[in-house]
């Protein structure tokens, strides 16, 4: 027995087309540095032959280097940290410089000037390195000091890329369930928050589904079609969480602040080392073991106990007093440890951190439900007479569809707030531009995450060293109103990531070092919801199946369109939706996005005479597999309450926001691929000690997306054939 008629079915087409937009051409990732300079006499003069040896403050690493006849000296590829500098040679007094750090992709700029004397003698000379003048990058790096020494509300790194000329981002979320890990979208230099890339540990950590960095979004003006419906949310709270597509920046690697040794912002006037994309280029080094054992325990804690109450919250009639304020629970522990493993030779570091935030601010439910709605007015000839009320029509309790009304008196879930799931009209009176809703449930949102890096560095000889990094995150969210109006629908949004890189340096010789870089990445962002009930088998439903899918067991959700009928229209506002279940607009539970990715690279820097020649290749395999499980689902949605209450779906349109009723077929699953390559050659004169041109040239590959079994698009019209007399599909279209 089928109670909801007209049921629309559709298919599922080919999706993402912004896919093909958003590829990234692989990049080199550098997490070396560098430091040269030029070595003069006390007339100026330039030294040749002066041995130049750095030796990692940290490790004990040694470095070494001879200036030319330029008296230019070049020590690449160093692992960034703190160096001491001694420069040697024959007839001059030696010359220390203790302190110099080293960061990725930097080089620093040293000049010395040594005194005549005998090579016994010592001087310890400190000094302040000049600006980079070795390269027109616009960009700057934030060591660990600096990182502790910013207030990041939810720990992002992107509150940190602000800090650059030309970079922007939205203020922070908050701190919320819904906030997730806190990135934020980024735009530098005019560029769309979708064109800028991301790395951890020389890996390329960008995503291929939209290239963008959003863990939420406090904006309607972005969330048309991307999952979010804009019937749910409290407050003028947008349920980012709700959106694969907004949301996806939680799946970006995002260590603890405490874990990162660096964050480096590269923001124009890119050299040719850098590819890809046209944005702000983002890269994070974690911390590594070190010759001293140090390590840290730590725990914060944030609450909404001196927040103001937001403005749709406390101008709420329906909202008592003590829920004006959304409570907010945010903890945060974690700790840190490094040191050797064998001294000067093996050195490893640890770090974890746990978070777990519960707020109401996305706990909290307002909704628009019948008007007139209460205890007493739930039989046939009551619900009947409501919408007489507010729609014009003449029913009587016989037109009222069973199954409609026994959604009407489904009693509210174990746990759950109120006597009835659907709750009663509890603000009708108060309905005005300000206040377009009539009743209000109490909830709780919840976001968990869990950090994890280790580090292990070797220190093979003095030419050749070795770093491998790990890093997990794990971060889902609960959030139970992202897609129904009702309680008993929470969203669980499963996101995640793990990064592991292998980092070979090799000093071939003394002017020729050589970088190689094996790098995989996956990451996850899957969302679905809780089912209470099935559609055979709704509470106190008279017929069985009560819903017909056509033998699916999932409730699809039910979505009133327009459930306030003249009220609205004499209020002056919209018309209210209710979703029952997951709604027909957002339509984003069970769809996911899971990327891998291989990435090996090769670089090498050269030094011959004046010139020093750094060339090298990287390249990447992309899986990128777009999961859509809702075919053999559907939604079902109405044109208003009176449609409803007789049993009639619609198939959608403009004037119901597009809320359809469907149900897909075949296999909307997409499986891509992507290879990518990029290689550059750059070459650095230094035509006086004071004047140097930098000429490079590169050159990326894109490979363009493959899908794995052929499906870029799979309908095809002309093949589709629907027999309406047995009511079967003879040929779905492909």
């Amino acid at each position: 027995m089928v109670h909801f008629r007209k049921l629309a079915v559709t298919f599922a087409l080919s999706t993402l087309a912004c896919l093909i937009l958003a590829t990234p051409a692989a990049k080199a990732q550098q997490t070396l540095g560098g430091i040269t300079g030029t070595v003069l006499d006390p007339q100026g003069s330039a030294i040749p032959g002066v041995e130049v040896k750095a030796v990692s403050d940290d490790t004990k690493l040694v470095r070494t280097a001879k200036s030319n006849t330029e008296g230019t000296y070049a020590l690449v590829n160093m692992p960034i940290g703190t160096y001491t500098l001694t420069f040697t040679l024959q007839g001059f007094s030696t010359e220390k410089i203790p302190g110099i750090l080293v960061q990725a992709d930097r080089t620093v700029t040293l000049p010395a000037q040594l005194a005549i004397g005998a090579v016994s003698d010592s001087v310890t000379v400190d000094v302040n390195p000049l600006l980079n003048a070795t390269d027109t990058t616009n960009g700057y790096v934030l060591d660990r000091a600096q990182i502790e020494s910013i207030p990041l509300p939810t720990g992002s790194f992107t509150g940190v890329a602000i800090l650059s000329p030309g970079v922007n981002a939205e203020l922070s979320p908050g701190t919320g369930a819904n906030a997730g890990l806190g990135n934020l979208p980024i735009w530098a230099n005019g560029q769309r928050d979708t064109s800028n890339s991301f790395s951890l540990n020389g890996v390329d950590a960008s995503n291929l589904f939209n290239g963008k960095s959003t863990s939420s979004v406090g904006s309607a003006r972005v969330i048309n079609s991307t999952g979010v419906s804009t019937s749910q949310g409290a407050g003028g709270v947008i349920q980012s969480a709700a959106s694969i597509y907004l949301s996806i920046g939680n799946a970006i690697p995002t260590p603890a602040p405490d874990s990162i040794q660096e964050v480096r912002v590269n923001a124009s006037m890119y050299d040719a080392q850098q590819g890809s994309t046209s944005g702000a280029h983002i890269d994070l080094s974690t911390i590594s073991g070190t010759n001293i054992y140090h390590g840290s325990v730590y725990g914060r804690r944030g609450t909404n106990w001196i927040n103001a109450a937001p403005f749709f919250f406390k101008n709420d009639g329906d909202i008592p007093d003590n829920l004006k304020n959304p409570q907010l629970h945010r903890y945060q522990v974690g700790g840190t440890f490094g040191g050797p493993i064998i001294k000067d030779k093996l050195f490893g570091f640890v770090s974890y951190q746990h978070l777990h935030v519960s707020d109401q601010e996305i706990g909290d439910d307002f909704l628009t439900v019948p008007v007139g709605l209460s205890d007493t007015s739930r039989d046939a000839n009551d619900f009947a007479n409501n919408v007489n009320a507010q729609y014009g029509t003449g029913l009587t309790g016989s037109n009222i569809d069973p199954t409609a009304l026994s959604l009407f008196n489904l009693p509210s879930l174990p746990g759950e707030p109120g006597k009835w799931l659907i709750p009663n009209d509890t603000g009708s009176s108060l309905l005005s531009p300000t206040h377009p809703f009539n009743a209000f449930l109490p909830g709780t949102g919840r976001f968990k995450a869990d950090l994890l890096v280790a580090d292990l560095d070797y220190n093979a000889t003095t030419k050749d060293t070795i770093a491998l990094k790990y890093y997990y995150q794990h971060d889902p969210t609960l959030a139970p109103y992202a897609y129904s109006s009702v309680p008993g629908f929470t969203e669980h949004l499963d996101s995640g990531a793990q990064v592991f890189s292998i980092v070979n340096t090799y000093l071939v010789k003394s002017n020729l070092s050589t970088t190689e870089t094996l790098g995989f990445i996956r990451e996850k962002t899957w969302g679905d919801n809780e089912q209470p009930f099935t559609p055979q088998n709704v509470p106190g439903c008279p017929g069985s199946p009560c819903i017909n899918t056509f033998g699916s067991t999932y409730f699809p959700g039910v979505s009133i369109y327009n459930v306030l009928g003249d009220a609205a229209y004499s209020a002056g506002i919209g018309t209210g939706i209710l979703n029952i279940g997951p709604n027909a607009e957002g339509q984003s539970s069970n769809t996911g996005a899971f990327q891998n990715r291989l990435q090996p690279s090769g670089n090498a820097i050269w030094t011959l005479g004046k010139h020093t020649v750094s060339f090298g290749t990287s390249y990447s395999y992309t899986q990128l597999n777009t999961i859509d499980k809702r075919t053999g689902m559907g939604s079902v949605a109405t044109d208003d309450l009176s449609a409803y209450a007789q049993g009639y779906v619609t198939p959608g349109s403009s004037s119901t926001g597009f809320y359809v009723t469907s149900f897909l077929q075949g296999d909307a699953s997409r499986y891509y691929r992507a290879n990518q390559l990029g290689s550059y050659l750059q070459d650095k004169f230094q035509v006086t000690p004071h004047l140097s041109l930098t000429a490079g040239v590169r050159y990326d590959w894109d490979g363009g997306l493959t899908e794995k079994y052929g499906r870029i698009f799979n309908f095809d019209s002309s093949l589709y054939n629907y027999n309406a007399t047995s009511d079967t599909i003879v040929n779905p279209g492909w």
